[in-house]
């Protein structure tokens, strides 16, 4: 099974993952990384055919976008989390799942809300919080 993961926010991190998830098995390594950001889709493996999106919010709502990873600059993360939760689309946040208490607590009560099945854990606001749903 291909599943197309989003990256929102290519930096040295978002890279990271990609690198990681592209040397996985066989199967997975099929899988098409799109990308919210404007860094050169030629930099990944033949098989990752990225794609470039203006913004976070373009690649959730594609429906050829399975699953969300959020790589971008924390402040940003709360924004992204909570749009893929409501595009009912698996999302996992890179640390710190949101800057302020406030905002995780709006994302979990998001989580818990959904139909989903999300798993998560992060640091959030110097407390480490893993939720399961």
């Amino acid at each position: 099974m291909t599943v197309r993961v989003g990256v929102i926010g290519v930096g040295m991190i978002g890279q990271d993952h990609i690198r990681r998830m592209s040397m996985s098995s066989p199967e997975e390594r099929s899988s098409r990384w799109p990308t919210s950001t404007r860094t050169a889709p030629g930099r990944w493996r033949p098989a990752c055919r990225a794609r470039r999106y203006a913004g976070g919010k373009d690649l959730i709502g594609d429906s050829d976008v399975d699953a969300v990873l959020v790589t971008s600059w924390g402040p940003t993360h709360e924004e992204h989390v909570l749009a893929a939760i409501d595009a009912g689309k698996p999302v996992f946040c890179e640390k710190p799942l949101a800057p302020t208490k406030e905002a995780c607590l709006r994302i979990i009560d998001a989580e818990m809300a959904s139909a989903g099945g999300w798993c998560r854990s992060a640091s959030c606001a110097g407390t480490t919080l893993a939720t399961t749903h």
